[in-house]
């Protein structure tokens, strides 16, 4: 049997893939998913694109570096782990600042109503709070937004309280509560 290596076995072993993967897969999430999309589902998106980034690093190290690997283990490996935490840090500011311009830029004021009112529970008695609004667009659109809340928010608000809020014209489940 001829003891060459397969071509996925050669690509595998290559250096350099997991480098051309890291900048696929950053790029993939900075560039190629649209912004509306990123804000939309900002928090998923954070936490697959950072475990994919961890994977990335640590294939990295393995292959690019691995004498350094062998030499300071813990601190290439909290280096690794901390790619996870960079990753979502920037992806989260990301969306956050396309959601902020969108507002600033494209927001309108308008009444809508509270429809639905959520919290959940987690460990050590945080909770996470949110509304979902319906409102109608200037061009005669029915829309329902999700507004997250801080716990004293919550409180002061009840389903079927009609609310001010800000959305944007260009991506009206962008929307936040006016304080005007």
């Amino acid at each position: 049997m001829n003891s060459e290596k397969t071509i996925r076995e050669k690509i595998i072993t290559n250096k350099f893939f997991p480098l051309l993967l890291m900048v696929l897969n950053l790029s993939f999430f900075f560039y190629f998913i649209p912004e509306h999309i990123a804000d939309e589902y900002s928090i998923s998106l954070a936490i697959i694109g950072g475990l994919i980034t961890l994977v990335l690093s640590f294939w990295i190290f393995f292959m690019v570096t691995p004498k350094l690997y062998d030499q300071i283990p813990i601190p290439m490996g909290l280096f690794g782990i901390s790619t996870l935490f960079i990753f979502g840090y920037f992806f989260l500011v990301k969306t956050t600042s396309f959601s902020s311009d969108q507002l600033s830029k494209h927001g309108i004021l308008t009444e809508a109503v509270i429809v639905d009112k959520t919290q959940y529970y987690g460990k050590r008695g945080r909770t996470i709070q949110n509304m979902d609004v319906q409102f109608t667009t200037n061009d005669g659109k029915e829309v329902i937004a999700n507004i997250i809340l801080s716990e004293n928010e919550y409180e002061m608000y009840y389903e079927g309280m009609p609310i001010k809020i800000i959305y944007s014209s260009q991506y009206p489940n962008i929307a936040r509560i006016s304080y005007k």
